[in-house]
């Protein structure tokens, strides 16, 4: 089973938080980059940001892919343990599932 974006959501990259987002991680100043929204999704009347790291795997999900997959191209993109992403992707998906952002294929 794969998760795919749904075709009815509309997106716009805030362009000015993702340089803002991008520079604080390239100083290693995650908080700021975490607290940064540089992505908004909209679908049917519901709106949501993703910070850096939604914002990574948003667009690793735009070809379908299957939940282990994701977490093994995170894991190698973060340098942290497959486990560690696997239950992050899991965490992060299950939220834009249940709004209708993302959909099991």
């Amino acid at each position: 089973m794969t998760v795919k974006i749904s075709d009815d959501v509309f997106e716009r990259v805030e362009e000015e938080n993702l340089r803002q987002a991008e520079e604080a991680l390239s100083k290693g100043i995650y908080e700021v980059a975490e607290n940064l929204g540089v992505l908004t999704l909209i679908k049917a009347g519901l709106m949501t940001q993703l910070n850096i790291m939604g914002y990574h795997i948003w667009n690793k999900i735009k070809e379908p892919k299957t939940i282990s997959q994701l977490a093994e191209e995170i894991s190698k993109d973060f340098d942290v343990p497959y486990e560690t992403a696997l239950e992050d992707v899991k965490i992060f998906l299950k939220d834009l599932i249940d709004s209708g952002f993302i959909i099991y294929e």
